[in-house]
């Protein structure tokens, strides 16, 4: 056991605990606690769409019953299990008189997340996906079994802590057909598996599967209840066929008793806000399942450069009849946040499927200012790589535009602001 593991499960061990952050760093956590028998007791988000949400044998609650959590287990510990926000968290339990000898940080112990995209290909061409950019000839295919154990293995020897990765960037995980092996030894490992899906998939075996393995996470994306608008920006999909699949996975969840978070990640069109909407919010609640909403930006990274370099291509021009908050009006909101540093270059480690390394996970032309910095990951230590992402010239030039906080989302309320005025 590595020297900062042996701490972190030294510093929750024989303490009762509950977990702040109940989407993949907080399922991460729970895969953990189970293989180093750790007591949790509970879990917290502040997210209103998770409240009353299952995470394992657990009800999501509110940030503002640990206080009863408190009152009822003595010793309690907080563990702070998100991506962003710290400080916002930090300062809610300093108001509920949780002092630092009552909290700990997961970011201090693990701060190397990993996203392997065991697929290079996706069978639609969704129009703020960097897989409908019209040119760009990346390479095609699925990463092998033994590849994967074998980038498993050199991650965990270079990284103290690992409790979850990501099995999708800009590929389709359901077209692999042993991805249920892939998450099945990503769980041997003590590891939980995020897994994300448009779900336009026509096998029943390959959802049978998926749902026996049992990922931790599974991220539905979409953008419609009804075909005429799901079709415009999840082109090539079929949203009755979405449907018909979130009724199978809960029907085998409930049949091998899968312990899953499914997530409907809606994207917010000027198009789909209405009726639609509101239908698929009653579906996820007949469901139980959870449904979280987002503002769809301009991918990848090259594409926006493009765009504020003068040179918009006519994909862009027609994505921004759709979008509820453009580009330029996304980088106003978040330009009050362009000094942070940028979360996809801090603390995200990305690899394709053929095993070689992109920048970040949110550039996509490998031929275009040359993002992969490594072909092959098994190849090159994880500190050659930082060194490489962080004097590239095309992370200097993304920086300088502004582009990371726009494609993060940051500062949600102005985001929500724009997009009320645009929809009126």
């Amino acid at each position: 056991m590595k020297p900062k593991e042996k701490e972190f499960i030294s510093n929750l061990s024989n303490r009762p605990l509950v977990i702040w952050g109940a989407r993949m760093t907080g399922l991460g956590l729970l895969r953990f606690s189970k293989k180093h028998n750790l007591n949790i007791v509970g879990f917290v988000d502040g997210d209103p769409s998770l409240t009353n949400k299952s995470i394992g044998n657990f009800k999501i609650a509110k940030p503002e019953s640990i206080k009863d959590l408190k009152n009822k287990y003595k010793n309690l510990l907080v563990v702070i299990a998100v991506a962003l926000k710290e400080d916002e968290i930090i300062n809610s339990l300093n108001k509920m008189g949780i002092m630092e000898k009552d909290r700990v940080n997961y970011s201090k112990y693990c701060d190397c997340f990993f996203t392997i995209d065991i697929v290079g290909n996706c069978s639609l061409k969704c129009p703020s996906c960097a897989q409908s950019v019209v040119g760009i000839k990346n390479p095609m295919g699925q990463m092998k079994l033994e590849d994967f154990k074998k980038v498993v293995k050199k991650a965990k020897q270079e990284v103290d802590v690992i409790t979850h990765m990501s099995l999708y960037s800009w590929g389709e995980p359901l077209l692999h057909k042993q991805l249920h092996l892939i998450i099945e030894h990503l769980h041997e490992e003590g590891i939980a598996a995020a897994v994300s899906s448009h779900l336009s998939i026509p096998s029943d075996d390959q959802i049978q599967k998926l749902v026996r393995s049992a990922p931790e996470y599974l991220k539905v994306s979409t953008s419609g209840f009804y075909p005429d608008a799901y079709n415009s920006t999840h082109t090539g999909g079929d949203v009755n066929l979405v449907k018909a699949n979130m009724y199978k996975i809960k029907y085998f969840m409930d049949r091998f008793k899968s312990k899953i978070y499914v997530d409907v990640n809606y994207h917010l069109y000027k198009n789909n806000i209405g009726k639609d909407l509101e239908m698929m919010k009653k579906l996820c609640e007949e469901l139980d399942f959870g449904l979280s909403t987002t503002y769809p930006v301009v991918f990848p990274i090259e594409r926006c450069i493009d765009y504020l370099e003068g040179n918009p291509s006519k994909e862009v021009k027609d994505l921004s009849k759709l979008l509820l908050v453009n580009i330029d009006e996304g980088l106003e909101i978040t330009k009050d946040y362009r000094n942070q540093p940028c979360r996809y270059l801090t603390n995200q480690v990305n690899i394709n499927w053929d095993r070689s390394v992109p920048l970040c996970c949110v550039t996509f032309d490998r031929q275009k200012n040359s993002s992969i910095i490594s072909n092959d990951f098994l190849k090159v230590s994880l500190q050659d790589l930082e060194k490489k992402k962080h004097n590239h010239s095309l992370c200097k030039k993304c920086v300088s535009h502004g582009i990371p906080p726009y494609q993060l989302g940051v500062n949600l309320a102005g985001w929500e602001k724009k997009a009320k005025e645009n929809s009126n």
